[in-house]
């Protein structure tokens, strides 16, 4: 009868509801994602097997054009600027960034000590670098990225809920340390970074500096990101494009180390 049919489905209904509802309302736990995370990117053992890594891959960037540059075209098309870049890490924390700017090198750098660079705008010669960018640098340099390091130094970590990243669900994961607080994106499946996103003090004006991580693939069993997308307030400022990565490649600690002037 109409009734029974009703009844019935009046019964899916409610059985569908009962079993959504765990799943639409419970939020993993930090410990859950991390160690989600740990797994989705090869597992805990093969990562720590791990003591090298070498990066390489190509830095577009956006340039500024310059005065009178733009009076040819009502209005100009962004000029962007391609550069090889490479990136060299060794356990712990020891990390050398390089970029070629046609034939002059631009270099971030941390040797387990001091953070250095060589920025040609400034200089041929290497520079020691100090507060906020010293600490961006030490940062950078965490052989086993910012999620485990965060964990080490104890820093407070909460679930603040879900977003949505280019289309796909991710959890916000919010770490704060002293002052400052960085938003990790984690991908509701995976657990893998979608976005990073932080408030950066620039000259007295604050700014909001996101990466857009994607296209991850496997290298010998663990997953790494093959496009690395840069915005500072809303506005893409570099995109990484990652050709290859080797692991446990042999290198140097003077590899890292300031060059004497």
């Amino acid at each position: 009868s109409k009734g029974e049919d009703m009844m019935r489905l009046m019964l899916m209904i409610c059985s569908l509801l009962t079993a959504a509802t765990p799943a639409l309302a419970q939020t993993p736990t930090v410990d859950d994602l991390l160690a989600k995370n740990l797994e989705s990117r090869g597992g805990a053992e093969r990562l720590k097997a791990i003591s090298t890594r070498r990066v390489a891959g190509t830095v577009t960037v956006q340039v500024q054009m310059p005065p009178g540059a733009q009076q040819q075209a009502a209005e100009p098309a962004p000029q962007t600027l391609q550069m090889p870049m490479q990136v060299l890490a060794k356990r712990p924390n020891l990390m050398l960034q390089e970029m070629k700017m046609q034939d002059r090198r631009v270099v971030t750098a941390f040797d387990g000590q001091q953070a250095w660079a060589i920025n040609p705008m400034i200089g041929p010669s290497a520079q020691l670098v100090q507060g906020v960018q010293a600490d961006l640098i030490r940062d950078q340099a965490q052989f086993d990225g910012p999620l485990a390091y965060a964990k080490q130094r104890g820093d407070k970590m909460e679930v603040l809920g879900k977003e949505e990243i280019e289309g796909a669900p991710a959890w916000k994961l919010a770490i704060t340390h002293g002052d400052k607080t960085t938003t990790v994106y984690l991908d509701e499946k995976t657990a893998l970074e979608r976005k990073v996103s932080a408030s950066v003090n620039q000259s007295g004006t604050q700014l909001l500096v996101e990466s857009l991580i994607s296209d991850y693939q496997p290298v010998d069993g663990i997953m790494v990101p093959r496009k690395v997308q840069t915005l500072v307030g809303g506005q893409t400022q570099a995109t990484v494009s990652i050709d290859k990565v080797e692991f446990n490649v042999p290198i140097e600690d003077t590899e890292f180390k300031m060059p004497s002037a």
